[in-house]
């Protein structure tokens, strides 16, 4: 019962009615994109929530294309953390959703300059306070 309801929010959390996905083609490797919906962002203090969606040109394991991911990021320490990820069929993350996981993770992972993370954080962090 608890997954079903869990699963019932997830689909009104991240079904928004038009996403406006921004492409982050200077972090993507070959055979696959990755993107952010600024509508998404959420600030607290130095840190941000965002939605990000990552597609990819071969069917990854556990039979996905595309995923939806709630991150967290923590804007002064240049940290990430993942909360929610939704598995799709599709590139699009459009179709219905074939995996779920939902844990806000305890464990924050530095990143380097030249992951996904470093480009969003410096689309969505203000770094002049």
């Amino acid at each position: 019962m608890k997954k079903c309801l869990l699963m019932i929010f997830l689909f009104m959390f991240v079904t928004p009615v038009q996403a406006h996905w921004i492409a982050l083609d200077s972090a993507a490797k070959q055979g696959e994109a990755h993107y952010f919906d600024p509508d998404t962002l959420h600030r607290d203090g130095q840190f941000r929530k965002i939605w990000m969606l990552s597609s990819y040109d071969e069917k990854q394991k556990g039979g996905y294309y595309s995923v939806k991911s709630l991150y967290e990021l923590d804007c002064m320490e240049n940290k990430a953390r993942s909360i929610t990820m939704l598995l799709y069929p599709d590139k699009e993350g459009a179709g219905t959703v074939i995996g779920a996981h939902h844990e806000e993770s305890q464990d924050w992972f530095g990143y380097s300059v030249s992951s996904i993370f470093k480009y969003i954080a410096d689309a969505v962090c203000d770094k002049r306070k």
